[in-house]
């Protein structure tokens, strides 16, 4: 376009982004018959761009027959009247939970109906406090897939599949295991995450709070009679044998801090013996067979944080008393 251009660089970027999206160039609006881009005005860009965005919406929003809000991939939450505009022109695909034949499971590269399904059901990755975007990151097995026998491991269905930011992927991957990150999915959806250090985050997928028609619908209960002093007694008896676990792993570690601490005093007790030596006799070395030891070097009056005091001697129920 010519300088006498009256749009700013800001309007003149939106127009051009229609432009480009209609498979046209973009006209000059000075309107001066001598104009040097008039005769490139008519002419249509070759071959134009396809543009895809992403929206999710509920059909009755799409119909009219609701204002609920509509979801637009890399901004957020759009309004009713906004999604029936861009539903217009828009080609409009059912997003449903595929159903997963056997031959598809076993694959490594889930389908692209799957793939949809999976990124409009968390929206964003599922690490917790990560909001990147679901379309921008990886799908991840939560049961790492066995390349070398799929059988035996996890499987490419909706239930085993996850969205991951490269970073937080990579994190699961290289970090995981009993003393890293560690993930587990349950069948609605939850994921939930234990940190190395052993706290529990859970992360639910955004796509069910904000269209609950996603979810699957609740199972009706099964009826059954409550018992209270069942379940009570249950209560009593896995409390009870927690703390009979507990009891020998308390009396085990009152055992060693006692003999830590007695062996320090006695550690004590042999070096101030050794220095009273060396005040009376100087370096003369006593010649009492009673305390040889008082002769040798001085000892550290600290343990080393793995000293373990010797076993404790073998308790049996035929001792003859001591008298």
């Amino acid at each position: 376009m010519c300088a006498k251009d009256s749009r700013t660089i800001a309007q003149r970027r939106a127009d051009a982004l229609s432009a480009l999206c209609e498979g046209r160039t973009l006209a000059c609006d000075c309107g001066q018959p001598d104009c040097p881009a008039r005769a490139n005005a008519s002419e249509s860009a070759a071959g134009g761009v396809r543009t895809v965005i992403n929206v999710i919406a509920t059909d009755a929003t799409v119909s009219g027959d609701s204002q609920q809000p509509g979801y637009l991939e890399g901004y957020g939450v759009i309004d009713a009247e906004q999604v029936r505009q861009l539903a217009d022109t828009a080609t409009i695909r059912p997003v449903d939970c595929p159903a997963v034949s056997e031959d598809e499971a076993l694959r490594y590269q889930p389908s692209a109906a799957l793939e949809r399904w999976i990124r409009c059901r968390d929206l964003t990755c599922r690490f917790p406090g990560c909001d990147r975007q679901a379309w921008i990151c990886d799908l991840d097995h939560t049961t790492p897939f066995n390349h070398a026998d799929p059988s035996l491991g996890g499987l490419t269905v909706p239930w085993d599949l996850a969205c991951y930011c490269r970073e937080h992927h990579r994190l699961k991957t290289f970090h995981g295991g009993l003393g890293g990150w560690r993930d587990e999915q349950l069948p609605d959806g939850t994921i939930v995450w234990t940190s190395p250090t052993g706290r529990v985050y859970k992360t639910t997928p955004d796509g069910y709070d904000l269209f609950p028609q996603l979810r699957e619908a609740c199972r009706a209960p099964t009826p059954r009679k409550r018992s209270r002093s069942k379940e009570q007694a249950k209560r009593v008896a896995r409390a009870r044998g927690k703390v009979r676990e507990q009891r020998p792993v308390n009396a085990e570690t009152r055992r060693i801090n006692h003999a830590r601490k007695r062996e320090i005093e006695l550690r004590r007790w042999r070096n101030q013996s050794r220095r009273m030596l060396i005040l009376f006799k100087g370096k003369q070395e006593s010649t009492s067979p009673w305390c040889t030891w008082v002769n040798d070097p001085f000892e550290p009056e600290t343990l080393p944080p793995d000293w373990q005091p010797p076993p404790p001697p073998p308790h049996t129920l035929d001792d003859d008393p001591p008298f």
